[in-house]
């Protein structure tokens, strides 16, 4: 971790579990809705561009074999 995110850390670690819990809820909620804006996307360029189920199988068993070889 950089120096400065090891400082915030530490200041994280040492709060009371009530304001850690305020913490980690913004940086869910951030995450959330990151998270939703990328899945709006991917289904925006799905409609745009529908993709075969051929294509995507294939694709999954690249990925399968480079993997599970």
């Amino acid at each position: 971790m950089k120096p400065g995110l090891n400082e915030v850390w530490e200041l994280i670690t040492n709060l009371p579990y009530e304001e850690k819990k305020i913490i980690y809820k913004r940086m869910q909620d951030e995450v959330n809705s990151k998270l939703n804006d990328l899945l709006d996307k991917v289904n925006e360029r799905t409609e745009q561009e529908p993709v075969e189920f051929d294509i995507i199988t294939k694709e999954v068993e690249i990925v399968r074999e480079k993997h599970h070889g």
